[in-house]
């Protein structure tokens, strides 16, 4: 019966906390949706941003800020999640999803600006970030409800969902993967902490 029950708790646990991709502890998946080309699941990302000698720093509002020391850069912490119960015409996973979203940064006055791009919603679901932003504790922070989600000033084609639009980095995609001219993409990469859970 021990045996049993050992099992039983194992097998709620993965349940609960998802499954690693193929090893990778950056990935969660959560398996597929009604369509077997559908891979759903949470890809965890890091990136590291030197605003130089800018002293005010605008955020999402939807960000999570954590003061950190007095110096040192902004770091940002991204889950990616992708949550579809579509169909669509092509493949869609969040191993290849995670590349056709981030954040991006552009500068404004005194300081600096960074919006998420690249999601999108339907009503069968959708992809969305969750920003953990640690920012040093000499930098003015600001948040704004422009910067994430579908309405991010950062999106491109604000208000206009495409299929597979031609910068998509893998996988078929319901959103803009880049963003709007005036804005740089801030280079991030896979963190196997999940700090953004």
């Amino acid at each position: 019966m021990a045996k049993v029950t050992f099992l039983a708790g194992i097998a709620v646990g993965l349940f609960l906390t998802g499954c690693s991709g193929d090893g990778d502890s950056s990935l969660r998946i959560d398996g597929r949706g009604p369509s077997d080309i559908v891979e759903n699941g949470t890809a965890y990302d890091r990136a590291t941003v030197d605003i130089g000698s800018a002293n005010r720093i605008v955020l999402p509002n939807s960000a999570t800020v954590r003061r950190t020391g007095n110096d040192g850069p902004v770091r940002l912490f991204m889950a990616k999640r992708l949550a579809f119960a579509g169909h669509p015409p092509q493949s869609m996973s969040i191993r290849d999803g995670r590349n056709n979203m981030g954040c991006a940064i552009t500068s404004e006055g005194n300081g600096v600006v960074i919006a998420t791009f690249g999601e999108w919603n339907s009503i069968e679901g959708g992809a969305d970030i969750k920003l953990v932003a640690h920012v040093p504790a000499t930098l003015t922070v600001e948040q704004r409800s422009d910067l994430s989600g579908t309405i991010s000033v950062a999106r491109g084609w604000y208000g206009v969902d495409v299929s597979k639009p031609a910068d998509a980095k893998g996988g078929y995609w319901y959103a803009p993967t880049s963003p709007i001219i005036g804005w740089s993409v801030i280079p991030d990469e896979p963190d196997p902490d999940r700090t953004a859970r």
